[in-house]
C-alpha cells in the first residue's frame, strides 16, 4: 500500500487488513463495498491485481455507486447508538472501538466533552455501548426493557 492509504482509510472509515490493504465488506457477497455506506473499492487498493480484475471491479463499484445516485435518496436504518450526555464521562473509549467511524467527541451544551453519533454512519452494532464504562450509550429501539421483554416472550412462548 502507498503512504496515503492510511489517511484515506481514516478519512472514509474503511477497515484494513494486517498488511494495511483496504478491506471489502465481504469478499464474495460485497467485493466492492466497504463497511462505510457509499464508499466502494476498486483496483489495487485491496492488494495486487491484474488489469482485467481491476477493470471488472471498477465496473462493479461504479454500478453500486450509481444506485443511490439514480434513486435520488438514501434510506437510513432506524437503529443507531445514542448518547445520554448526563451519563457520559467524556473518556472517548467508545470512539476508537466503532468499526464504522460513526462516533466523535464534542463539547456539549454544558461545556463538557461528550460523545456524539453520526446516525448516517452508525449501523447499530452496539460495539460502542459494550465499551462505555458509564453506560451512557443506548441503542435506539434496543433498550434493556425491550430486550428483556423479548427474552421473556421467547421463554414463555408468547403466553402471559
Amino acid at each position: 500500500p502507498t503512504a496515503e492509504t492510511e489517511a484515506v482509510r481514516r478519512h472514509f472509515g474503511v477497515s484494513c487488513s494486517a498488511d494495511k490493504w483496504l478491506l471489502e465488506a465481504h469478499p464474495k457477497l460485497d467485493p466492492c463495498g466497504t463497511t462505510t455506506a457509499g464508499v466502494y473499492l476498486a483496483g489495487v487498493c485491496q492488494g495486487p491485481k491484474d488489469i482485467p480484475d481491476t477493470v471488472a471491479q471498477a465496473e462493479g463499484a461504479a454500478s453500486a455507486a450509481s444506485i443511490p445516485i439514480h434513486a435520488g435518496q438514501v434510506e437510513l436504518e432506524p437503529y443507531y447508538a445514542q448518547c445520554v450526555p448526563e451519563l457520559c464521562a467524556g473518556c472517548g473509549m467508545c470512539v476508537g472501538q466503532c468499526p464504522y467511524s460513526a462516533l466523535s467527541m464534542v463539547v456539549g451544551e454544558d461545556g463538557r466533552t461528550v460523545m456524539q453519533v453520526t446516525a448516517a454512519k452508525c449501523k447499530g452494532c452496539g460495539t460502542c455501548g459494550g465499551f462505555c464504562p458509564g453506560g451512557a450509550i443506548r441503542m435506539q429501539h434496543f433498550t434493556s426493557p425491550q430486550i428483556l421483554a423479548q427474552i421473556d416472550a421467547f421463554f414463555l412462548g408468547g403466553e402471559q
